[in-house]
């Protein structure tokens, strides 16, 4: 079974909660961006993801604003769920942007990257998706005729950040996400940077603190 969460943030007591209790052999935790446990390499980051890479669930990750881009990138690319990720243990990964996955019989269309609010030219090269990062996640989608059955991103679509908060800060990943909303089918598409719970519609659904399940 899959099941989508918000943002974990390095919080190790996230994954003692009830509300993960009933993870299993087999399933699969997808959170959407900062989860936060590949920052400083201190012992205790390290010593949280030795106890996460003994949960006997698999644990899948989109990049989120506040990440730390470069350890990130010094793990290795191995292939997963016929798509590439980053291996962080055997049982955690880091998706790639614009990557397609396929578990079971369902298609998974990963975007991650999303910008903070006080970013600078550097850190904006960094956290948002590059151009060929852009251009793969369309050529993905155009493979799948524009149909996904799960959408995981960080970054919510332009239109529907200023819904939540008119006063949002608007970056290039939500006017293309945007795009992606207005010619693309989806059954689930679940988005983590504003920090709440809160379904948009039926099928577009901005998560933190919940846990959905997708079947």
């Amino acid at each position: 079974m899959i099941y989508i969460t918000g943002d974990t943030h390095g919080d190790y007591e996230i994954f003692n909660e009830r509300r993960l209790g009933h993870l299993k052999k087999n399933d699969t935790l997808i959170i959407t961006g900062d989860f936060g446990f590949i920052w400083d390499n201190s012992k205790e980051e390290l010593k949280n993801l030795k106890k996460l890479s003994k949960k006997k669930f698999e644990i899948l990750f989109v990049e989120g604003a506040h990440e730390n881009f470069e350890l990130l990138q010094g793990y290795e690319e191995v292939p997963l769920h016929e798509g590439t990720a980053r291996k962080i243990a055997d049982n955690i990964y880091c998706l790639n942007r614009g990557e397609l996955y396929r578990i079971g019989d369902k298609t998974i269309f990963a975007l991650g990257g999303g910008l903070p609010p006080e970013a600078d030219e550097t850190e904006e090269a960094a956290s948002l998706p590059t151009d060929e990062e852009l251009e793969y996640a369309v050529v993905n989608l155009q493979e799948q005729h524009r149909y996904i059955d799960l959408i995981i991103t960080h970054e919510a679509p332009a239109s529907v950040k200023r819904m939540i908060d008119r006063r949002a800060g608007i970056n290039d990943l939500n006017i293309f996400l945007d795009t992606v909303m207005h010619n693309t089918r989806w059954q689930k598409w679940y988005f983590g940077s504003l920090h709440e719970d809160r379904a948009i519609s039926e099928n577009l659904i901005c998560v933190f603190e919940e846990v959905y399940r997708f079947s």
